[in-house]
């Protein structure tokens, strides 16, 4: 079969492979249908993400139909319609013992797409515990956003959301910027959002939930939403890892930051600040507390449109047409301006539907 190799810094193309098999009782062998392209996956090929093992295959959003089965198995078979959770947890280590399996001690070596061969590929080895059944009127392509979601979902479980009626915002209209504001919505928080790219903002126009505004700069918001430039706002979600400083500093009272970038930056932010205005500052990654499947539950009754966010499906042969949409040019190896109007992008594996 053919997978995607991640080499080294701007060193990525597809090979031909073994196919793979059941090993342990609750391995499955899933055929792959699609598989999104994720900021974590242009992070590994640009370096700005250097955690990815070499001769790693990457992907991890990703959908297909089961083709093997383990011994030991006995909640799927050969046919069924999955979608697949690349968080791997253990159950028994420090981490998973005290609340934090995204933080699995086992995580080296079982992260898809990281240290464990992900789904840019032809197949993937899963296990039982980590696949759900899709019903028949959910796509591959729509389910393939539940890992996206669960992280989201993750990331709004953080927040503790308690009032409806406060000041909140979201930076940056890419596909994670887009998940959060609609899952902000069904939480009853109507945020604004704030993109500079021209390109985001002609896809984001169109497809942000009601009374839900989008500008290209926060000082505008600020002033359109409230009169003022330095007017403070109660909650922001950063997914730019751009504008740490410029939120810290328009928190109102109890107000709280949620990063969500991978993003090498630092920030100097005063420390008095955080205790004397109760201010928060909190970081989000994974899958957590069931969010998988309540992220696979939202899509299978329309709650989060996630059909609206994909932009571009691509055929596996095209990958570097499809990371280029994303602005990352394998070819030339080095990051450019997006070009198109663009969410999240898909790469079709196969024809599996």
């Amino acid at each position: 079969m053919l997978a995607l190799k991640y080499h080294q810094t701007w060193d990525v193309e597809i090979q031909q492979v073994e196919t793979l098999s059941c090993i342990e009782p609750d391995d499955v062998v899933v055929d792959i249908a699609v598989c999104g392209i994720c900021g974590t996956d242009v992070g590994i090929i640009t370096g700005a993400y250097p955690v990815a093992v070499p001769g790693t295959t990457l992907g991890h959003e990703t959908t297909g139909v089961v083709s093997q089965v383990g011994s030991g198995m006995t909640q799927f078979q050969v046919g069924d319609r999955v979608v697949v959770n690349p968080t791997y947890f253990c159950g028994h280590c420090r981490m998973c013992q005290t609340g934090s399996p995204n933080h699995c001690e086992r995580k080296l070596g079982t992260e898809a797409g990281v240290s464990y061969d992900g789904a840019f590929a032809g197949q993937y080895l899963a296990k039982e515990n980590l696949l759900i059944r899709l019903d028949d009127h959910v796509s591959m392509e729509e389910a393939s956003l539940t890992e996206p979601l669960s992280c989201t979902l993750t990331g709004v479980d953080k927040l503790g959301i308690t009032h409806t009626n406060i000041r909140a915002a979201v930076a940056g209209a890419g596909p994670m910027g887009m998940l959060y504001i609609w899952a902000l919505y069904e939480r009853g928080v109507k945020a604004f959002m704030v993109e500079k790219n021209e390109n985001r903002i002609q896809f984001a126009r169109n497809n942000l939930p009601p009374e839900c505004p989008l500008y290209s700069d926060f000082d505008e918001a600020l002033i359109q939403e409230y009169g003022n430039p330095s007017a403070r706002i109660d909650l922001c979600v950063d997914t730019t890892g751009q504008l740490t400083e410029y939120i810290f500093d328009h928190l109102a009272p109890g107000g709280k930051l949620l990063n969500v970038a991978l993003k090498d930056k630092h920030a100097n932010l005063d420390i008095m600040k955080i205790a004397d205005k109760s201010l928060s500052v909190i970081g989000s990654i994974d899958s957590l507390n069931n969010s998988f499947e309540r992220a696979y539950a939202m899509i299978r009754d329309g709650v989060i449109p996630v059909k609206r966010f994909i932009s571009q499906i691509f055929d596996f042969k095209d990958y570097q047409q499809a990371f280029l949409t994303v602005g990352c040019d394998i070819a030339s190896k080095t990051q450019v301006p997006l070009t198109t109007p663009n969410c999240k992008v898909l790469i079709r594996i196969s024809d599996l539907k």
